[in-house]
């Protein structure tokens, strides 16, 4: 694959690389920043809290997963498709570019094997499903979304590895030799297709002393058929209306939807259903799919309360979404026709 150096795309708003600290990253300038003392007590109570009942199993409707034998076939769409592989995680067939994001398929979003967020609901597709793949997508290294157990397991390690700044030495390490470091508002041209690097509201840290070391990040990929935001990880905050501004309209915006609760913990770095489906509508989404739920649980609102909310959600804001079954291929004609 041919690929060319990052640039910084046409009147790009970070110039002034007022999110670059001395000791690390910080969100957006206005924005809260999730590292103070206050909000870290809370957060050593809510995982306290989490490492109780976190890993409980929870109900959840059969259509919510398909069986691998459901799921493999949609892998090998002849049109520009989208594969929620559950969490965050998806698979992008978008003609000339194959992209997959934030591939957590283990069993634990954590550095240990027996202890730390579990997989509460079953991964029916693997990496080594997909029949081609020219791009990952990593927004950060919260180990929900950088899987490195996932990724090792990868046999081609000559794929081009798209990751904010600073995330690049992990996937050096374990083998990844076309590695793509970014910053906020840069672009890189590839065979087939654009990434654009773009702002989150979030964090980073794999440890205790890497605390925002490393950026995180949501990308925008756009081929000649087909566009696609990606989130990530984010809380709310205005960069979407001048993400919409910059790069929109999109086909498909892949919103974040769970792990918002108690909202004074979390409402600097993750969004709630109804912040979702706004930020999907400033970026110009034409479809909203929601992510980041029904998978593990992170926070404290119960499993399914996510998806209610954004149903209810896309009524009263007046918004277009479909929600998926892990696994699940929809091509984006047939997202589009709920339009």
């Amino acid at each position: 694959m041919s690929i060319g150096l990052p640039v910084d795309i046409v009147n790009s708003p970070c110039l002034k690389r007022e999110h670059h600290q001395r000791d690390g990253f910080r969100n957006p300038p206005g924005s809260a920043h999730p590292r103070d003392g206050r909000y870290s007590v809370e957060m050593l109570s809510l995982l306290a809290e989490l490492a109780i009942g976190g890993n409980r199993p929870f109900d959840y409707p059969e259509t919510h997963v398909l069986a691998r034998n459901s799921a493999v076939p949609g892998l090998q769409s002849t049109t520009p498709a989208i594969t929620w592989l559950g969490q965050a995680a998806f698979y992008l067939q978008l003609g000339s570019l194959n992209v997959v994001t934030d591939p957590f398929l283990s069993h634990r979003a954590s550095p240990f094997s027996f202890s730390g967020p579990k997989r509460l609901v079953p991964a029916p597709l693997r990496l080594n499903d997909l029949p081609r793949l020219d791009v990952i997508v990593l927004s950060h290294n919260h180990y929900d979304h950088l899987d490195l157990q996932a990724l090792k397991r990868w046999p081609d390690k000559a794929v081009t590895v798209v990751v904010p700044l600073g995330v690049g030495s992990l996937l050096r390490k374990i083998g990844y030799s076309q590695v793509i470091e970014m910053d906020w508002y840069q672009e890189v041209a590839l065979d087939g297709g654009v990434l654009t690097c773009l702002p989150a509201y979030h964090f980073s840290g794999r440890s205790i002393g890497d605390s925002n070391k490393t950026l995180w990040s949501s990308f925008a990929i756009k081929t000649s058929q087909a566009s696609v935001y990606f989130t990530g990880d984010s809380g709310y905050g205005s960069e979407f209306k001048r993400i919409g501004e910059l790069l929109g309209p999109f086909d498909v915006g892949l919103m974040p939807i769970g792990a918002y609760a108690p909202r004074h913990v979390m409402a600097r770095v993750h969004m709630n259903p109804e912040e979702a489906v706004l930020a999907g509508q400033d970026i110009g989404a034409k479809v909203i799919v929601p992510m980041h739920w029904g998978t593990i649980r992170l926070t404290n609102e119960p499993m399914w309360e996510p998806s209610y909310r954004f149903h209810r959600a896309l009524q009263d804001l007046g918004a277009a979404g479909q929600q998926f079954a892990v696994g699940e291929t929809r091509t984006i004609e047939v997202l589009h026709s709920v339009i």
